[in-house]
């Protein structure tokens, strides 16, 4: 089967990067031309979904972090983006979830094995961020000579009055 290669004159390879040339001998499409033949194909749909980019939401919680003062607030921040619930990340993993199943309602048990395998990877990841965020957590209410608020003492049981400390004599 020989794919047109729309971008590609015969013989010019002037300017052309590795993966055009090689693709152009080989008589198969680069990445780039998939892309752009599926955005072609999928326009009518395109046109429907929202015109901000998908990440523009992470980049809104990424511009949060340049506001955070505190330890607590950084974890608040991550929480939002990567904690369980409706979380970024936790987002993210339905998406790929629910990619493997149209793939799988339409016949591509392989590619629905990878988007699969890279939900567990990233359920995993969120595991060990959840892991970092406790561990930093710990570590700034465990110091409380820190810059972040110390955590609130327990009220003092009542004790019998400590003795007046001695006042240094002076020569």
């Amino acid at each position: 089967m020989s794919l047109p290669h729309p971008d590609f004159e015969l013989y010019d390879n002037i300017g052309r990067t590795t993966e055009q040339i090689a693709a152009h001998r080989e008589n198969r499409p680069t990445a780039d031309d998939l892309c752009r033949w599926a955005a072609y194909d999928a326009r009518e749909f395109s046109a429907s979904l929202p015109a901000e980019d998908a990440g523009q939401s992470i980049s809104d919680w990424t511009r949060h972090l340049y506001r955070v003062r505190t330890a607590a607030e950084l974890n608040t921040v991550a929480q939002a983006v990567l904690g369980d619930g409706h979380s970024g990340l936790a987002e993210l993993h339905l998406f790929l979830e629910t990619a493997a199943e149209w793939c799988e309602r339409n016949q591509e048990p392989g590619i629905a094995a990878r988007y699969r395998q890279h939900a567990e990877e990233l359920s995993a990841l969120g595991d060990q961020l959840a892991y970092l965020s406790e561990d930093h957590l710990a570590s700034i209410y465990r110091h409380p000579n820190r810059s972040a608020p110390a955590h609130p003492a327990p009220a003092p049981a009542a004790a019998p009055a400590a003795p007046a400390a001695r006042t240094r004599r002076t020569r």
